[in-house]
């Protein structure tokens, strides 16, 4: 009872010594919102974007304004008036570094970034004679950064155009430069220390751009008592301080006083020569913390505008296109980019500054403080008061640049195309604490950029329209979109470029020959496009309320769009479940102006699709899919119907299952495919790698070992485009653009759009496909057929004399693709999710390796067999595709007749779109369905229990014809992998994110990158 009066009485002593500390500070400080007693403004400021509350907040308070973080003041000022008036006119006053509590967990106000007082000065003028004295801002520098760029130049080519993540390649070009500087030593981009040194500067910004760190600084005492991703932050900074003082001892053993070889050296030196002063500022903490401020700032601020720059670029491809003009024009083909091009490269200059001032990569600034008492515009600072400076107000003045939010070169360029200087621009900070490193940091990104845009062209995995430079995480500093790109070496002139060009002067030209005067042909077209919709609105309303008494209750639906306004295309299972909640398990939804039954829940997708399989068996409209397979063969198995599906789906499970599907032979192919992938995995060397093309590759190569009796080598071109082709375009398939346009096929052919590259991808792969069967065609041996084309174009042989027989040449391309697709993507993706799964629940992957010890060992491959004996590992694997959900509204159905389904009618050919989200996420059946959890499909005794609510695949009739082989494949790659590798986060596990990216016919995961630790 004692300790809680104490407590009590503790709680009430701190409430009021924080409203006194407040409100007597109130009438010296600037004005600001009304903080709460302890915690401040803290619920009033988006931690998530403060640089957006800032600019909300000066829009009241004006540009100088007060924020309590936690019960300690900060004074905010907002805007190129009052930021310059602070850092420049009154530099000496703000040069004190804000109050940043992890970083000084980490460094002690030690080093160059977060000391102060005289210990900053000293550290800082040294730091900066030393730089300059090995180069900085000389010519010795600029002939370093063009070795490394031509070094990154190398690198770039070995990715032989295949997509990369250019994340750790573009972190070694600039680290490398400091390095060369700090320990007289440059690094291969494959070395391992250099690779995990990026990894933890690269994942140290994610985190100190994150929310959880701004509660940390807001309230320090918690760093010492919580667990969150404070403490990896901690970690990673204590490896690269580790590895520092490596390389300060062995510099130590080799030191010649007479002749310093780097920064370290002259580092020494100076301790040597301060030794007998007690209070000297130059000892071994201070130098591993000064080097370690060196190393993270010259690496991760300049290799993170070049990430951000590069995913800019390639959106922008009319600003790419006129650098590489540029370039062609001022330096050419045959010789480096050099500093003195730069002023006779006035668009470029331009737009490496755009890139800075748009990515307003730290918003806020590092944080200052007064380092006496300040009178600043009628406001008092005592000393000591943290001040925030906000860049993006000054970066993203409407003002200076208009259309601040806009990605525009023309904003440092005048009207004649001349580089345009603004004072405004200040992504370095200004005053006494600017970036010491601006001059090299400068020099790198106009020469690193020149040369890749010297060297090759960046062609994006997506419509240059879709990609998002939204940055994901917007806190200390802002970090770039994952993203992977393509660097083609060579430059070869776009063909769209050119044809959109002639399509511009054609109309052009005819313009210039069009009468003006007689405009009555003009208006007949008017008046017939009028009639026309009138008519078809008219058509709309009629078929739509014709039909709403005979098919089951919906939303109302609109003249032509239909209910479009109603569903959430980037997660149209969503929308579905809001409406089973108002309509029931069985509604009607119009797509346009098609109606589509909805089927919502276990029990009446289970009556659809298994009691009245046959007559739910046709395949519904997808316009895009058909599009891409016209003629004779068009969408052979997975989107056609009547006889011409029944045959082609019935020869080719039997031909699979001759070719070993669902035997032992191929459980043997696919365990030599499981050994191919650890081995391409063990080259990775414990690196980060996005697994995306590699776990693609696996199920890839055992679905053409069947169809073309081949296996492709993981590094082979071909089969490499073929992956990034199917990845493209489940990705695309995935946008909103294709649910309009399968709504309105019209748009396919007349407008454009990332449709566009689906057809093209697809057409890219049955090219492939038809080189494949022409090959065959030329070695076939009707005795003796090798893989699933041989049998086909036996087949075709034995029918030939038959008219309607459904074996053609076009139906052969067309079920090859179908098959070559499914048995790729599905399960790559899967995979792919699956892991991510698991590195976000490291206790999963805990029991699953004890379990793959206990029952096989680690001298044997895993087999079928041992499935029964690991349950938990069998249940992780059914959890993993039930969590992804990976079809969420299956491939749509249609009614093959009329029928009576529920006592509503349902008219043949009506579209049917099964919910299998509502079936995978049952709450009766998996309590908590969106939380993952192996246990879901486990008893009470921790045996493999079964669920009828398990169809990942579909069911009924029209239930995925690779089951069997996907379900094999699933457990021996996961198992065997497992086997061989711990996987490690490049992140804290709590902190990753299994959302999928894009959530419309399929489910997308995230990009991500780990590492695969040989066990």
């Amino acid at each position: 009872m004692d300790a809680v009066v104490v407590l009590v009485l503790g709680l009430s002593c701190l409430l009021l010594l924080s409203l006194w500390r407040q409100s007597s500070g109130r009438g010296k400080l600037p004005p600001g919102p009304t903080p709460l007693p302890v915690i401040g403004n803290i619920l009033q400021v988006d931690v998530r974007n403060i640089s957006k509350s800032l600019t909300s907040f000066s829009k009241v308070y004006g540009p100088v304004f007060t924020l309590y973080f936690g019960m300690k003041p900060s004074v905010v000022l907002h805007g190129y008036e009052a930021v310059k008036e602070a850092l420049i006119d009154l530099g000496e006053d703000f040069a004190g570094r804000g109050s940043f509590p992890v970083a000084e967990k980490v460094n002690r106000g030690l080093g160059i970034l977060f000391s102060n007082g005289n210990r900053w000065k000293e550290i800082r003028r040294f730091s900066l004679m030393t730089l300059r004295n090995f180069g900085m801002g000389k010519r010795s520098i600029e002939d370093r950064v063009q070795e490394e760029a031509h070094s990154l130049v190398e690198e770039l080519r070995k990715t032989n155009g295949a997509p990369c993540d250019p994340t750790f390649i573009l972190g070694c070009a600039p680290c490398n430069m400091i390095c060369s500087i700090i320990f007289q030593k440059r690094f291969d981009y494959k070395d391992q220390n250099f690779l995990n040194l990026m990894e933890k500067f690269n994942e140290n910004l994610r985190i100190l751009s994150s929310p959880w760190i701004e509660v940390c600084n807001t309230f320090p005492f918690i760093t010492d008592y919580l667990p969150g991703t404070h403490n990896k932050m901690i970690k990673n900074f204590d490896y690269i301080k580790s590895y520092v003082l490596e390389k300060v001892k062995e510099h130590q053993e080799s030191l010649d006083i007479n002749n310093p070889r780097d920064f370290i050296d002259c580092f020494l030196i100076k301790m040597e020569q301060e030794k007998h002063n007690q209070q000297s500022e130059f000892t071994t903490e201070s130098l591993i913390a000064t080097v370690t401020d060196l190393f993270g700032a010259g690496t991760e601020t300049t290799s993170t505008t070049l990430r951000y720059g590069l995913l800019l670029l390639l959106k922008h491809t009319e600003v790419t296109a006129k650098i590489q003009e540029e370039i062609d024009r001022v330096i050419g083909r045959q010789r480096s980019p050099c500093m003195q091009d730069r002023s006779r490269m006035p668009y470029t200059d331009a737009v490496v500054h755009e890139i800075q001032r748009y990515i307003d990569l730290i918003p806020n600034n590092v944080p200052r403080t007064v380092t006496r008492d300040v009178k600043f515009r009628d406001f008092f600072f005592p000393r000591g008061t943290t001040i925030i400076t906000s860049l993006t107000s000054v970066l993203h003045d409407d003002k200076e640049f208009p259309n601040p939010e806009t990605f525009d070169p023309g904003h440092f360029l005048d009207e004649s195309g001349n580089f345009k200087k603004s004072d405004y621009f200040m992504p370095f900070s200004t005053g006494k604490r600017m970036c010491a490193g601006e001059g090299l940091a400068r020099m790198e990104l106009f020469l690193f950029l020149t040369t890749i845009l010297q060297n090759f062209n960046l062609k994006p995995l997506v419509d240059p329209k879709d990609i998002d430079t939204t940055p994901v995480t917007s806190g200390f500093g802002r970090v770039p979109p994952f993203y992977q790109l393509c660097f083609i070496p060579g430059r070869v002139q776009d063909d769209s470029s050119l044809s959109s060009i002639a399509c511009s002067l054609c109309v052009l030209g005819r313009g210039s020959q069009l009468p003006q005067k007689e405009e009555k042909p003009a208006m007949d077209a008017v008046v017939v496009l009028v009639l026309g919709l009138s008519c078809l609105l008219l058509l709309s309303l009629w078929r739509q309320s014709s039909g709403r008494g005979k098919l089951p209750p919906g939303p109302t639906p609109l003249p032509v769009i239909g209910n479009l306004l109603q569903i959430d295309f980037r997660n149209i299972s969503k929308s579905f479940t809001d409406l089973s909640k108002v309509y029931g398990p069985v509604f009607t939804v119009y797509i346009g102006t098609k109606p589509t039954v909805v089927v919502h829940g276990y029990e009446a997708v289970r009556e659809a699709l298994d009691d009245l399989g046959e007559e739910f068996s046709g395949r519904g409209s997808f316009p895009i899919v058909e599009k891409t397979n016209s003629g004779r063969g068009k969408c052979v198995i997975l989107f056609s119907n009547g006889t011409k599906w029944k045959e082609i789906r019935r020869f080719s499970l039997m031909t699979l299952r001759n070719f070993g599907m669902g035997k032992r032979s191929i459980e043997d192919r696919i365990q030599e495919e499981a050994h191919c992938l650890v081995e391409e995995l063990r080259k990775t060397n414990g690196a980060p790698c996005d697994p995306t093309f590699i776990l693609g590759c696996a199920p890839c190569n055992v679905i053409c070992s069947i169809i073309f009796q081949k296996r492709f080598d993981y590094k082979d071109k071909n089969f490499l485009i073929l992956m990034e082709k199917l990845n493209e375009n489940f990705k695309i398939m995935n946008s909103p653009w294709m649910q309009v346009c399968n709504i309105f096929p019209a748009f396919i052919d007349y407008l454009p759009g990332s449709h566009k590259k689906v057809l093209k991808n697809f057409a890219h792969v049955k090219s492939y496909v038809f080189e494949k069967v022409k090959e065959h065609q030329e070695s076939l041996d009707i005795h003796n057929p090798r893989d699933y084309i041989d049998c086909f174009l036996i087949k075709m042989q034995q029918g030939k004399h038959s008219q309607r027989s459904e074996f053609t040449i076009e139906s052969l391309m067309a079920t090859v693709t179908d098959l070559f697709i499914a048995g790729t993507e599905t399960t790559s993706t899967t995979l792919r999710y699956g892991l991510l799964l698991l590195l976000k629940y490291p206790e999963v992957i805990d029991k699953v390796q004890e379990e793959i010890d206990c029952v096989i060992g680690r001298q044997r491959s895993p087999s079928m067999q041992d499935r029964s004996h690991m349950p938990y590992t069998d249940a992780m694997v059914h959890e993993i595709q039930r969590y992804i959900n990976l079809i969420p509204n299956n491939v749509p159905r249609a009614a093959t007749c009329n029928l009576r389904f529920r006592n509503y009618f349902i008219p043949k050919g009506t579209d049917l779109v099964t919910s299998l989200t509502s079936v995978l996420h049952d709450d009766k059946e998996f309590p908590n369905p969106e939380i993952f959890d192996p246990g879901h499909f486990l008893d009470e005794n921790g045996n493999f229990k079964k669920s009828g609510y398990f169809m990942p695949f579909s069911t009924g009739k029209r239930m995925c014809v690779g089951e069997g082989l996907a379900r094999m494949e699933l457990f021996l790659f996961l198992t065997t992998i497992l086997q061989n590798f711990n996987l490690k986060s490049l992140v804290d596990p709590k902190d990753i994110e299994t959302i999928p990216i894009a959530s419309t016919f399929g489910h997308v995961p995230p990009l991500y990158k780990l590492c695969f630790i040989p066990v």
